[in-house]
């Protein structure tokens, strides 16, 4: 069973030197862990050095970052392989970035726009606004970009595979540049794409250019290395699809997943259990690989060790593939703020081994 865990920079030091690796690692591996996300691109840039990133970004690692002057896929993969671990870089924002970041600053040309013509959507049922942008992925230069972004860490370190998660999508509000507005257009005879965002001409075209993208990624990186895991960690598919294009269901029938790590972020087991059972999760299991991501808690919201306990418990008596813990740090704190709480060593135990 895949027992796996996302390492992210955000409210967490463990990938900020090359120590606290290694004892993360360690940590991890004497609970049994087998798989590692590191997320290797945020906030516009790369983690590790890209001269792929520094082409469009201007930088090759996060700029003031504990990661300039390092390597740090390069350790993770040489501290993970005595312990046995799968590495999976982890692409976190998808085609997400910060809208001060220097891609979106500029090359404003390649972001995608709401039918107000902003580049932040509203979002919420409280009319919030998005604190990112978006970049275009009807657009060549950002397929290309993005093609070449994760080709790149294929064919530099041996990796066993790379993950996409639910950042990488098209919201439903966006499209509405002139670029992707005149590639509708072709598509559709002349005809302008509907101004309910929501509707399913507008659902379908979209999806479909978010699939191509993805297939260019999938075409690519399969001519370097075969084997290399394509995952895919998606919200479930009603969701996914209706507000952000991803349409994870059409990816598994066109054989463009090797592995499903569905995020479940959910309190209450009734509802949890509710996703598992969906008849897109049973086809994706008899497919591929399937595991399931468990919250473990967020800096703001911390989650109780029983909830989690309960949850792994049902992954496993359902034998799905494995499972995957959102993020390392609340693995081992279930509190973050205002102050540190540790869950205890038994705690620990209990949750992470004796139910699997």
């Amino acid at each position: 069973m895949q027992k796996a865990v996302w390492l992210t920079n955000i409210d967490s030091q463990v990938m900020n030197s090359r120590k606290n690796l290694a004892e993360g690692l360690h940590r991890l591996a004497d609970l049994g862990f087998n798989t590692i996300y590191p997320v290797v691109w945020q906030r516009g840039y790369t983690l590790y050095p890209s001269e792929v990133a520094k082409q469009l970004a201007g930088a090759d690692v996060l700029p003031r970052s504990p990661f300039v002057g390092r390597d740090v896929l390069k350790e993770i993969i040489e501290l993970a392989r005595p312990l046995n671990m799968q590495v999976i870089p982890w692409f976190e924002y998808g085609l997400m970035v910060p809208p001060r970041s220097s891609i979106a600053r500029q090359h404003p040309d390649l972001l995608t726009l709401d039918i107000n013509e902003t580049t932040q959507r509203i979002q919420g049922a409280n009319g919030e606004l998005d604190p990112n942008v978006w970049l275009n992925p009807c657009h060549y230069r950002v397929r290309k970009f993005m093609v070449d972004l994760i080709t790149e860490v294929v064919k530099k370190y041996p990796v066993a595979g790379i993950q996409l998660d639910d950042h990488f999508c098209f919201p439903q509000e966006m499209g509405y540049d002139k670029f992707s507005q005149q590639l509708f257009q072709q598509h559709n005879f002349g005809d302008i794409a509907p101004i309910e965002h929501d509707s399913e001409v507008w659902l379908e075209w979209g999806s479909q250019r978010l699939t191509e993208l993805l297939q260019q990624i999938v075409s690519s990186v399969k001519s370097v290395r075969r084997n290399c895991i394509v995952s895919i960690s998606p919200n479930p598919l009603s969701f996914s699809r209706s507000r952000y294009l991803a349409d994870w269901k059409k990816w598994l029938d066109l054989g463009l997943m090797d592995e499903l790590v569905l995020q479940v972020y959910r309190d209450r087991l009734d509802t949890f259990e509710l996703e598992l059972s969906k008849p897109e999760v049973i086809a994706a299991r008899a497919k591929i690989p399937t595991s399931i991501g468990i919250l473990a808690g967020l800096k703001t919201r911390p989650i109780a060790s029983p909830i989690i306990k309960e949850q792994v418990a049902s992954i496993s008596a359902q034998q799905f593939g494995g499972l995957s813990f959102f993020f390392y740090e609340t693995l081992f704190y279930e509190q973050l703020t205002p102050t540190r709480v540790s869950r205890t060593k038994s705690q620990l135990w209990d949750i992470f081994t004796t139910n699997i």
